[in-house]
């Protein structure tokens, strides 16, 4: 059904856009950094599709729809272990992957029919997937290690997002301009994995429920109508 929704909304704004020269439609690419309790989590890739809308000569209203992944950094995860005293090394896998479908306006500052800079709100809804499995290898006094197997996690929901940020436009003619900018990504009630935190219980590995920040770093191309 959440497939089917993207796909109506999709078809809904493209039928209009052939009876609009207002409208706008781009593709950007996205290399997204992981902040504070994320940073736990490798950079990850991602891009979105967009539609815009002009309203005046400054105000611009979007709609957007993107896919974006994380994976686990397993070496940070071990060095936060050692550095925490826990005598174990930890052979886990965990991926953590968004759907983001975001509404927004973006306003530019200059009047410019060549370039502009632009800031740009939005607000909506992600689908996310959260996967952790995998081993924690304890070693004993002796030096012989002894496998312990962790909680498995598939955890999948629905959460709200907010995006801000600051991008610049150039056009390269009437119909086509490209656009660059740096997003700064709020996801509330994530569902991530926790530090090991523990030296007496290092298998204590669980999913946690937070606020979780990334940043973004975006260029695409855009075709308006």
């Amino acid at each position: 059904m959440f497939k089917h929704l993207i796909i109506i909304i999709v078809l809904l704004i493209t039928s209009t856009v052939s009876a609009q020269s207002d409208f706008a439609v781009g593709l950007n690419g996205s290399i997204n950094f992981p902040t504070g309790q994320f940073a736990n989590f490798n950079t990850g890739g991602g891009g979105d599709i967009h539609f815009l809308y002009l309203l005046g000569n400054s105000t611009i209203l979007s709609f957007a729809v993107g896919y974006n992944n994380f994976s686990l950094d397993v070496d940070r995860f071990n060095e936060k272990a050692k550095e925490l005293g826990i005598n174990a090394k930890f052979d886990v896998d965990s991926k953590f992957s968004i759907i983001p479908i975001l509404l927004g306006a973006k306003w530019y500052f200059l009047q410019s029919k060549k370039q502009n800079i632009y800031l740009m709100l939005e607000a909506g809804i992600y689908n996310y997937k959260f996967t952790f499995k995998g081993m924690a290898n304890l070693i004993n006094p002796g030096g012989n290690g002894v496998p312990i197997e962790l909680p498995e996690f598939d955890e999948k929901g629905t959460k709200t997002l907010l995006r801000i940020s600051v991008g610049y436009v150039y056009f390269l003619g009437k119909h086509w301009f490209v656009d660059a900018s740096v997003s700064y990504i709020v996801l509330t009630n994530a569902f991530a994995v926790n530090e090991p935190v523990n030296p007496e219980d290092p298998d204590a590995i669980y999913g946690v429920v937070g606020t979780l920040n990334y940043i973004s770093a975006l260029a695409g191309i855009n075709y308006r109508f």
